[in-house]
This record gives C-alpha cells, structure tokens and sequence, in this order.
C-alpha cells in the first residue's frame, strides 16, 4: 500500500470516530451511540415519559455507551455513580431503537430508586458498642459447707484416715472456718507381727483463717487444732486407756473445680507442728508411740454453699 493510501484511510477512520457517534450529557447522565442510533436528547424524553417528571441529579453517574455487535448493537449501562448493587449490565438488540427503549426503561427505574432513597434519606449506622461487658458483681458476703475424706501421715500411727466436716463465711476475700475431724483407729505395734500394741484415735476441731479471693479457685489459711488423742492397749502387760489433748498449729490451701453454681470439688493440703505431742509409754517406760514433730494431710471432697 502507497503512503498516499495510508493517509487517506487514517484521516476516513478518524472522521469515523468523530463523526460516527454521539455523546451527551444531561443532569450526568451519560450517552455514547453510534449515529445510527437515537440520540441523547430522544433518550432523555424516552427516560423523562417513564419517570412522568424531568430528569434530575438521579440519573448522575449513569454512563450509558453503545456499540455495534456481531447481530445488532450492544449497550454496556454502567450505574455504578448511583448503585454498587448489579452496577454494570449489558443489553443486546439487532435494532438500536429498541435498545434505546429498554436502556430508558432501566436508567428510569434506576433514577426512581435513588431519587426514594434520597427522600427516605440514609439510615443512621447502628452503633455498636465494643466495650467490654461490665464486671459480674461478687457478692460481699458468702459462706458453705464441705464434706471431706481425709488422710494424713504423722499423726496417728502409719497412714491415718477420716473425715471432717467444716463451715465457713466470706467476706469479700477473707474467711473463717471452723471444722470437727474425726481419726479412725490406727495401731502401733510393741514388735512388728507380735500380737502387743496400742491402738490411738483422735477427734480434733480446727479454726481457721485466711485469703479467699473469688475470681480465683483457690483458698489459703492459717489455723490451729485441738483435740484429744486416745490410747488404749492390746495384749500387752497391765493394759490401761488414756487419753491426752492435742494441739497443732497448722496452714494450708485449697483448690475448687466448680460442678454447678453452688456445689464444688475441693482438694486440700495442710501441714501442721504439734505443739503437745502425746506420747504413749509402756508401764516400764518405754515408748510405743508419738506423733511426729511435724505432720501433713491431703483431703478431697464436696463444698456446698454460695460464693
């Protein structure tokens, strides 16, 4: 192809481009078409009979362009200025006329929306309050009841067993308790196998003092015993029952696994010092049995009661 030919196809394609479409805008509302095609102004009137009144700033940011297809015009509406919901769609029609018509069709039913929501005006945003939900108030009086299966090492004879019972009041994070401890018979024996022994039982009651805080499962205490420890002799030689007090004092702690809003698990450790440590002595003076200078006991069991 000659430069001459060039030339002359480049300036045809342009006055094409210029020539062959129209464009116009009305209140923004945006119209590309071939001349084939209505022009903006027939659009506007087509868009004007449906709406029954002029067009306004609702059809601002409507962009309509269309272009000739493989079988007749196509429009591409772009309502994204005025909707994000379905803001682009595309119309197909072998007749640009018709086209027309149903582009006027939608851009009216797009302006009507948006014209509502601006009467009916922007609904307020609903707060939403991130703050934390406030405290649950703790009571500042509390108090329960627990049922405890005890075992201890160094106060009666081997590896004591019993239970206890104890009640306690709260307030705020500080309690008392008072307890009654009941030690079944444990023996010591003269001679290990041999029939001679002295078989020692004890009942205590305890008090007891300490930190109780209610965001935390725990409990911490001191306290002191006291009590009477009972001997009485088997199979030995002029056999007497005696009994003597018992005191120690003690500390210790708790911890809790909450089963419903008033009852829980309970596990504790305490140790405690005898502060009279009863010895029980043989007629000729010897000694079969006496508590050690130090003692320990672990219980398990259920607490009843309020926070």
């Amino acid at each position: 192809m000659c430069p001459s030919s060039v030339v002359r196809a480049l300036v045809v394609g342009l006055a094409i481009v210029m020539g062959g479409a129209s464009a116009a805008g009305a209140e923004g509302f945006v119209w590309e078409a071939p001349d084939a095609c209505p022009d903006a102004r027939d659009v506007r009137l087509r868009i004007e009979h449906r709406l029954g009144m002029p067009i306004d700033g609702s059809v601002h940011g409507i962009e309509v362009a269309i272009a000739r297809g493989a079988n007749g015009f196509v429009a591409r509406i772009d309502a994204r200025g005025v909707t994000v919901a379905d803001g682009v769609r595309t119309l197909t029609s072998a007749k640009c006329d018709d086209l027309a018509d149903a582009v006027a069709v939608i851009v009216a039913r797009l302006a009507r929306e948006a014209r509502e929501v601006k009467e009916a005006g922007a609904p307020a945003a609903r707060a939403v309050d991130f703050a934390p939900p406030p405290p649950r108030r703790t009571p500042e009086f509390g108090g329960g009841v627990r049922m405890l299966g005890v075992s201890g090492v160094g106060i009666v004879p081997g590896i004591g067993i019993g239970g206890e019972v104890s009640a306690h009041v709260r307030r705020r994070a500080r309690f008392a308790e008072v307890g009654v401890a009941s030690w079944a018979t444990s023996s010591s024996y003269l001679v290990e196998g041999a029939p001679g022994r002295v078989d020692v039982d004890l009942l205590s009651y305890a008090v007891r003092a300490g930190w109780s805080p209610q965001d935390k499962p725990l409990r911490g205490w001191l306290g002191a015993e006291y009590g009477t420890m009972g001997g009485r002799g088997v199979a030995l030689v002029a056999t007497q029952n005696g009994s003597a007090r018992w005191m120690t004092a003690n500390a210790g702690f708790s911890v809790a696994w909450q089963m419903s809003s008033h009852a829980r698990l309970v596990g504790t450790f305490e140790v405690g010092v005898p502060i009279d440590r009863v010895r029980f002595v043989l007629a000729q003076g010897r000694e079969i049995y006496r508590p050690s200078p130090a003692v320990a006991r672990t219980a398990f069991g259920i607490e009843v009661g309020w926070p």
